[in-house]
């Protein structure tokens, strides 16, 4: 299981370091040739909450199977985009071929007024990638500030948080590798083959 934690969170709204929302790949579990389940964890800042509408986006998951992204949450719908109207991590991209997870908040008002709270975890989002190997790519989370009312930023107001975390490449696992070196051997003899048999031939 692997665990990398990028989590530089640079953001908008008062969002900072020790407050921004972190989010970490939780893990990888092999469920067969071509087929890899990557778990997602995070933490909720002490001055944030969520309203209906906040959002994660988690930026260009290669190798996306189609229908697999899930959430232990009813609150927490999952989807997928190719492009989001949302702003991306400096340095990264949004590529319009690869798939974005979206999961998107959509339950009551929660713990968006009169903190600071605990920073609060969660876990179990999910998706599964025709690729094992690991790269990074970006996040962005919106959720909603919860200081009291008269203090900065107040209660009620967007955080945009802006991060690093693991992501699928596009690296064939180990068997679909055999089988492609096994096939460009047997080109290579067909080849070897047909080129002899101009040379006798001519």
């Amino acid at each position: 299981m692997k665990r990398i934690l990028l989590a530089a969170a640079a953001a908008v709204g008062f969002a900072g370091a020790g407050n921004a929302a972190v989010i970490t790949l939780q893990g990888t579990t092999n469920n067969g040739p071509n087929n890899t389940t990557f778990s997602y964890q995070g933490t909720l800042g002490p001055d944030e909450g969520l309203r209906s509408g906040d959002r994660l986006v988690i930026y260009d998951f290669a190798g996306y199977i189609a229908g697999s992204i899930t959430s232990p949450s009813a609150n927490v719908v999952a989807s997928t985009e190719l492009t989001s109207s949302d702003p991306v991590t400096p340095g990264y991209n949004d590529d319009p071929n690869l798939v974005n997870l979206v999961f998107t908040y959509v339950g009551p008002d929660f713990r968006n007024v009169d903190g600071p709270f605990a920073p609060l975890d969660f876990n179990g989002l999910s998706a599964r990638s025709t690729f094992s190997g690991l790269g990074v790519d970006a996040f962005f989370t919106l959720t909603t500030k919860n200081n009291p009312t008269g203090a900065p930023g107040g209660s009620n107001t967007p955080v945009f948080t802006l991060g690093n975390v693991s992501v699928p490449t596009g690296v064939p696992e180990p068997a679909s590798w055999a089988m492609m070196l096994g096939g460009f051997g047997l080109l290579g003899a067909v080849a070897r083959r047909s080129n002899r048999r101009v040379q006798v031939t001519a």
